[in-house]
């Protein structure tokens, strides 16, 4: 019945993904590639975010200057410091959220997250999980709660709890402001390579792969004791590259950028005003 319907070509055709593919997911080329992206990403965060950062900044001291010359003299402090400064301290920071999450977002539409997740197989694999768990583990670096519910699509229950155990102990983004904060504070602004390495993204890199670093310990010594059992296999498809949408990205990086203002902006904004009407009755006491 198929006779003369179905024909099978000779040879298999190599499409582009096939030929993208054979460096992305080499052992060795595709590792380096991966370390490259991950490096640049980090890098991007400061080198990038640093003008923004620095035109918020500008932009919240001329509203504390305006907001000043409306008050009587001694009562804008609490305005211009408090609220005024609490503001702009927390969005000074959203310029490195937005895009941390601009190179997650592009990555994993693009295609390229599912080859990073196949290359990690073989690193999970010695740890005693296997690749699915990357992606919960991945979702844990923007938070840690989508990551652990991420994990119901693991099928065994002891490398289930293993990875909702270690997720918390990866670098969510609730951390990278204060990554950043101390960072800026201690490690001065140096560059390397001409221009093209910079101290404080190698230091945020480095914190970010003490986390990873730390999770992949304990998930060993949990998969050697309490939680005991086979490594399953890993199988994925990979889907084609394509080019990422730019309103799949737009929304994503909304999304996130909207709760940390929401969630971490809200007890921030309160505890700066806390800590400077506690300072000012500390002073004129």
């Amino acid at each position: 019945m198929l006779e003369g319907v179905v024909t099978h070509p000779p040879h298999d055709r190599l499409t582009a993904t096939d030929r993208a593919d054979r460096l992305l997911t080499h052992r060795v080329w595709g590792t380096l590639v991966f370390a490259v992206v991950m490096l640049a990403m980090f890098q991007s965060v400061f080198v990038w975010a640093e003008p923004l950062m620095h035109g918020i900044e500008t932009a919240v001291r001329w509203c504390g200057a305006c907001a000043g010359r409306g008050w009587p003299r001694g009562t804008a402090e609490p305005v211009i410091e408090g609220v005024i400064g609490g503001v702009g301290g927390v969005l000074q920071f959203l310029p490195q959220i937005a895009i941390l999450f601009l190179f997650l977002a592009v990555l994993e539409d693009c295609g390229y997250m599912a080859r990073a997740a196949y290359l990690m197989d073989g690193l999970m694999t010695r740890v005693g999980l296997s690749g699915q768990s990357f992606i919960p583990l991945l979702s844990s670096f923007s938070c840690a709660v989508p990551g652990i519910m991420a994990t119901r699509v693991i099928e065994q229950r002891r490398d289930r709890l293993t990875t909702i155990l270690v997720a918390p102990l990866l670098p969510c983004s609730a951390r990278l402001p204060v990554y950043a904060l101390l960072i800026a504070a201690f490690i001065p602004a140096r560059t390397f390579a001409g221009g093209l390495l910079n101290l404080q993204g190698l230091t945020l890199a480095a914190l970010y792969l003490l986390g990873i670093l730390a999770a992949l310990a304990v998930a060993s010594l949990l998969k050697k004791t309490l939680l005991r059992g086979e490594t399953p296999p890993f199988v994925m498809e990979l889907p084609s590259y394509k080019w990422p949408s730019p309103r799949t990205v737009f929304f994503r990086i909304w999304e996130r950028a909207l709760a940390f203002v929401r969630l971490a902006g809200s007890v921030i904004l309160a505890v700066s005003i806390l800590v400077w009407r506690r300072c000012t009755t500390r002073a004129a006491t």
